[in-house]
């Protein structure tokens, strides 16, 4: 068998053949479709490719044998792509709330597999914050004796207060602002202690419906079936 001699043009030539083939491929496959449709101004539409003047509304697709094929919905315009950009945007927003949501009824079942889990946890962060209302009432209480103390000392000088000792004064003015910080302390424990008690509340009503939900459906007998009836 004689070799083949091919040239360059014979290559260039392959070359194309195989770029364009699943053109060909494709036009192959939609060749015979007939595209119709009703413009705006209520005239007919056919043609063999999809129709400008109908971009803004649907067109059906036909076979050659006049069987329709499919139908190409409307175009979009801005203002309805903006749209549907939105509502799709919002309903992913939606899908990762509900995936978020799971998570933390999750965590949550987890950490209070029962109401008196979480009353105890309750208790215990109540008792923390308990414990430290005292403890600045505590001092509170030593700093208005002290306070008391230095008021007794300081009726000495009420004649004359220009003879008041300065480190009276500072004393003073050390334990009053000393006494303003507790109480602001203990002002903080209390508002503390009801933002702990309406975050388990909240907590607890979710356990509720979560616990509710865990429980198994009691089977219907036949006897109270039939009593029923």
């Amino acid at each position: 068998m004689r070799p083949v001699h091919i040239t360059k043009t014979g290559v260039l030539v392959f070359s194309i053949c195989a770029l364009l083939a699943p053109v060909l491929a494709k036009s192959q496959v939609t060749q015979g479709n007939i595209f119709t449709c009703v413009d705006a101004a209520g005239r007919r539409w056919t043609s063999d490719r999809p129709i400008a003047q109908c971009v803004d509304r649907e067109q059906r697709v036909l076979g050659p044998s006049g069987v329709e094929r499919k139908r190409i919905a409307p175009a979009l315009t801005e203002v309805e792509m903006a749209q549907r950009l939105e509502a799709r945007r919002l309903q992913e927003l939606e899908m990762q709330r509900i995936v978020e949501q799971r998570r933390r009824d999750g965590a949550l079942l987890a950490r209070y597999p029962s109401r008196s889990s979480h009353e105890a946890e309750r208790q215990q962060n109540l008792a923390q914050l308990g414990e430290l209302q005292r403890s600045a009432e505590k001092r509170l209480t030593e700093l208005q004796a002290m306070h008391a103390e230095q008021a007794k000392e300081l009726a000495f000088y009420a004649n004359d207060p220009s003879r008041i000792p300065a480190s009276l004064r500072l004393s003073i003015e050390a334990a009053q602002s000393s006494e303003q910080e507790q109480q602001r302390l203990i002002d903080r424990q209390m508002v503390e202690k009801q933002r702990v008690n309406q975050r388990f509340d909240a907590e607890l009503e979710r356990l509720e419906m979560l616990w509710n939900a865990q429980k198994p459906i009691a089977p219907v007998s036949l006897s109270t079936a039939s009593s029923k009836d």
